[in-house]
């Protein structure tokens, strides 16, 4: 019965964490083929997972304002600087290079938060976590150069943002963390992507400008939407009931794995050993930093 329990949770987040990996090669193919700018990709996303996240909400009986009253300062927080920043981050990484990528470099995140903590407990890294380090600092030469050197394989700009989308994940987790403690996962989401909805069409101004609306543009978001968020959070979050959260978020990293898969089999772009050995690498780091010390 055990077995089977966990058999079932592991099941449920490598569904999840494929289903995310797979629908960032729909963020790549809206920004790529059929001309969306990222801002507008993004706000339509937001707002439609707001809808549905609390929809679903007060469905389950939930308190929906509950947050609004009780946490709005840590709400904001978890909204501008955690949502924001990781979701913006994350968009632009794709759009200067590939959902691959983007993905693959925004799982250096385990790196920051081990540095984030060492600094807040005072503390000198173990050995395992400093060769969980070198790994991910491996993965991300590996990537940027394909192995080349000192010549960039990739632009400046998506480095930047790949990088940067790893601190915005690590701030985006820190403050959900403290939030998801009262309130559940379907709440926190809908008002922060609400939040995150208002702060793109004011700070960037989202335009239909040369954009491709089609049966495909439809189908695209469709996967963005029902698989790489409803469903996937919805399986990743239910996982937790049978396996340990740190067996979870090891088993999470399946998701830069799927958007390699897909990159490669759906979008026609071409992964080389050097990039596959930087996956591997910063695979590799979130397994040790995931693992009980």
């Amino acid at each position: 019965m055990l077995k089977n329990r966990h058999q079932i949770g592991v099941l449920l987040v490598l569904i999840g964490a494929g289903l995310w990996g797979g629908s960032s090669n729909s963020l790549e193919y809206l920004m790529e083929h059929q001309h969306l700018a990222w801002q507008t990709v993004l706000f339509i996303r937001m707002v439609i997972t707001a809808v549905c996240f609390l929809i679903l909400s007060k469905l389950r009986g939930e308190d929906i304002l509950a947050p609004l009253r009780k946490a709005p300062r840590l709400l904001l927080q978890f909204t501008v600087i955690g949502m924001y920043g990781m979701q913006v981050t994350f968009t632009l990484a794709i759009h200067y290079s590939n959902a691959a990528t983007g993905t693959v470099l925004q799982y250096l995140m385990p790196a920051v938060l081990l540095g984030y903590y060492l600094i807040k407990e005072h503390r000198a890294p173990r050995r395992r976590e400093v060769i969980a380090v070198i790994l991910a600092v491996l993965g991300t030469f590996f990537i940027a150069t394909q192995g080349k050197g000192a010549v960039l394989a990739v632009s400046r700009e998506a480095l930047f943002w790949g990088i940067a989308s790893a601190f915005g994940m690590a701030l985006y987790t820190a403050y959900a963390a403290d939030l998801l403690k009262t309130y559940s996962c379907f709440v926190v989401i809908g008002w922060g992507s609400i939040g995150n909805a208002l702060l793109l069409f004011i700070l960037n101004r989202p335009t239909l400008a040369g954009a491709v609306w089609d049966l495909d543009t439809l189908a695209a978001f469709s996967v963005v939407i029902i698989f790489g968020t409803l469903i996937a959070y919805s399986v990743y979050l239910e996982s937790t009931k049978y396996i340990p959260a740190s067996e979870t978020g090891a088993l999470a990293a399946f998701e830069p794995l799927s958007a390699y898969a897909v990159s490669i089999l759906f979008m026609g772009n071409h992964v080389g050993p050097a990039e596959m050995a930087g996956a591997a690498c910063i695979m590799t780091m979130v397994w040790m930093l995931s693992k009980k010390s």
